[in-house]
């Protein structure tokens, strides 16, 4: 989870700066080295709950540049809450545990938030959220966390939901999703201990799914990123 964590927040900087490879792999070394003092201690569960965030996110409706809206509610009324931060004109999208049993990621939001509200790497954070601006939302599942299941108290993927919306959380999606029109769009959730990294048996501790753009399945520019 670790290694997750500080690989994300290493790759927005580096999406952001215009340096060399090796640049950037001193500073997510030094990322890495000094992890303990970003991460969220709250979160040290592995069944976190809609309620365990609540204290986190009104303390970092304070940090400076922050905003919180609220913008959906579950089923059973918990608040889906939007999380943003930065000045820059692209615009990035990350939501968080819309399986319910897949929390890593939400603990990982709070963590980069962390780190975003302290005073080190000025430099590089400048350049992130000068040139970006971040929306999180995190635990997009509330109810399926209360009870570590994947699905909704429906018992609906909100994952498998994108085009009949029938999940108030999948239309909450929808909205904030159109409402953003973001440059770039993160679904996160928990890898499985399936997949490994290409002929080793290291498991592949990050993925990314980048989906065709059109029905014959060309790749794009933007599918070609990953």
């Amino acid at each position: 989870m670790k290694y997750l964590k500080l690989l994300f927040i290493g790759l927005l900087i580096y999406g952001c700066k215009e340096e060399k490879p090796q640049q950037n792999l001193g500073l997510t070394t030094s990322l890495y080295d000094t992890y303990e003092k970003y991460r969220e201690s709250e979160l040290d569960k592995r069944r976190i709950k809609h309620r365990d965030l609540q204290n986190l996110i009104s303390d970092h409706q304070n940090d400076p540049g922050v905003t919180v809206k609220k913008v959906g509610e579950s089923i059973e009324g918990r608040d889906l809450k939007l999380i943003s931060i930065g000045q820059g004109t692209t615009d990035v999208f990350l939501w968080s545990q819309m399986h319910g049993n897949e929390p890593t990621a939400t603990q990982a939001i709070f963590d980069i938030l962390n780190f975003l509200k302290s005073d080190d790497f000025s430099e590089e954070k400048s350049e992130i959220l000068n040139n970006l601006t971040l929306h999180f939302l995190p635990m997009l599942n509330p109810d399926g966390a209360e009870v570590f299941k994947r699905e909704n108290k429906l018992g609906i993927d909100i994952n498998r939901d994108a085009l009949r919306l029938q999940s108030p959380e999948g239309q909450t999606l929808k909205r904030v999703r159109d409402s953003l029109d973001a440059d770039f769009g993160f679904n996160l959730h928990d890898q499985s201990t399936y997949y490994n990294a290409e002929r080793t048996e290291k498991p592949a501790t990050i993925s990314y799914l980048a989906p065709a753009y059109n029905y014959e399945k060309e790749i794009n520019e933007g599918a070609a990123m990953p």
